[in-house]
């Protein structure tokens, strides 16, 4: 039981070396970033759209 153990856990170090910790580390943040950037610009659209529609009608009704 002990010796997978170790297998293993040498291993994964093997794994990190050469900055590939980092550079997946960093890929996440900046996908987690972009999603923000795009889910921050989607927000109140359909709103805003509707919103403009009913001002669009209610003035023209008026004149």
């Amino acid at each position: 039981m002990n010796r997978p153990l170790t297998i293993a856990a040498l291993s994964s170090s093997l794994l990190l070396t050469g900055c590939n910790g980092a550079l997946w580390g960093n890929m996440l943040v900046l996908m987690v970033t972009v999603g923000i950037f795009f889910g921050t610009l989607g927000l109140g659209r359909p709103e805003a759209a509707q919103s403009r529609a009913d001002a669009s009608t209610s003035s023209t009704g008026h004149s």
